[in-house]
């Protein structure tokens, strides 16, 4: 393809973001590795590395890899409702997913399905069902890149994550996400323009016994970037990245004032990978919000993006991320919070078939309209490789929140601690 063809195709999707307003809090990427525009995992680990004598082979059908999975697990919850009078639980979990991937040597096609449903026994009202759905696909173009991506997610909140609502019950939200880029290479220097639209929708729920209306924070969020990568030797990257951001409430309270706003961010980091040894990635810039309601003001801060990965041997990974962002709260009269959050984990090879791994972590909400809320975690955690189709995994977790939060958050000062026995199977 000639370069006045790539200019065009470059520029056109550059017009195409520069239409766009962006998007306010980032989407959780909790997609499976494997689906194009839907990636989470750029260093490998002791426990995410391939490991062909301990994987199920996929299935080959008309030329695509399909790899389907099912997990039985149960435990115990000695807090299930994250309040200071604990109420404990037994649970059981069941789910299963299906990966679907193209093994074509150009172009890349990838679906990913799953559901989960968790049953708590001794409180029945806590339990839930939860389901994604996520297809995305590459076209190679000369050297140049194009990716698209569609998901659809059914989850549900907990009252033990920071900014939660006290509720009685999981609010379920669903989510509609659809996103785009184009990666356009010019020698060491590589522009990826992207732009991605999300539809988020709340369910009803009840606190305290009295029904509690969530339409309020139903909103489209759209988000419009280009990010610069320029290689200034093997697996080495100065990176730019730039973010116009825009949310739109579809149904705001009577009485309350408007939380639209736009947004715009700004991050310079590098990309530096030794391939073996160590990985780091860093980012670090600014965003400011603009509020539609005079009764907010406009609000900057310094936000990050940061992933340090080290092997000290083939057997041992340590990696620490971190990350600082605005996010939306769901409290009614507020307008956001800043959200810092940092995590340590070890994984270890203990034997070829017995991996362990132990993390800890910290997460600061601090809310514009006052008040804030800090989490502590830590957990460890043992895994068998049974066989190429089977692997059993026990988990021991414990989290605590402390602080104060606007109005109807969820009680803090608190402890939880959750025990868990999954199998996992692969056909």
């Amino acid at each position: 393809m000639g370069t006045r063809e790539r200019l065009w195709i470059f520029g056109t999707v550059l017009i195409l973001l520069l239409l766009q307003q962006a998007l306010g809090a980032g989407l959780s990427e909790i997609f499976a590795e494997g689906v194009p525009g839907f990636g989470t995992a750029p260093g490998v680990t002791v426990q995410s590395r391939s490991r062909p004598d301990a994987e199920t082979t996929p299935i080959h059908v008309d030329g695509f890899l399909v790899k389907p999975r099912f997990e039985e697990t149960i435990g115990y919850d000695d807090n299930v409702l994250s309040g200071p009078d604990r109420r404990g639980s037994w649970l059981v979990g069941t789910g299963g997913s299906l990966l679907i991937g193209s093994g074509w040597a150009r172009d890349a096609f990838g679906a990913y399905f799953s559901a989960a449903d968790t049953r708590y026994l001794g409180q029945p009202r806590q339990s839930r069902t939860d389901g994604t759905a996520s297809v995305g696909g590459a076209i190679d173009i000369g050297r140049d890149r194009l990716t698209v991506g569609l998901a659809h997610l059914s989850q549900h909140e907990d009252r033990s994550d920071l900014n939660a609502l006290a509720s009685d019950r999981p609010v379920a939200f669903r989510v509609d996400d659809a996103r785009m880029s184009y990666a356009a290479s010019f020698d060491r220097l590589t522009v990826v323009p992207e732009a991605e639209i999300s539809s988020w929708h709340y369910g009803d729920t009840t606190m305290l016994g009295q029904f509690a209306r969530q339409g309020y924070r139903d909103r489209t969020m759209l988000r419009g970037g280009t990010t610069f990568r320029y290689e200034w030797a093997p697996l080495r990257n100065l990176v730019f990245v730039t973010r116009a951001l825009s949310q739109h409430y579809e149904t705001p309270l009577p009485g309350q004032p408007s939380l639209n706003a736009t947004g715009y961010q700004a991050l310079l980091g590098v990309d530096y990978d030794e391939d073996t040894v160590w990985r780091a990635r860093m980012l670090v810039g600014g965003e400011t919000r603009q509020f539609v309601a005079p009764q907010y003001r406009t609000h900057a801060a310094m936000i990050a993006e940061g992933e340090l990965t080290w092997n000290p041997t083939g057997m041992t990974t340590v990696r620490a991320t971190m990350t600082r962002t605005i996010e939306d709260a769901a409290q009614e009269g507020v307008s956001g919070f800043t959200y810092t959050a940092g995590k340590l984990g070890i994984d270890h090879e203990l034997m070829r078939d017995v991996l362990i791994n132990a993390s800890t972590g910290l997460r600061h909400a601090a809310f514009l309209q006052g008040g804030q809320q800090t989490g502590q975690s830590a957990g460890v955690g043992i895994t068998w490789l049974f066989n190429r189709s089977a692997r059993v995994s026990a988990t021991y977790d414990l989290s605590a929140v402390h602080g104060a939060g606007p109005l109807n958050t969820a009680a803090t000062g608190y402890a939880r601690d959750v025990a868990l026995v999954t199998v996992r199977l692969g056909l």
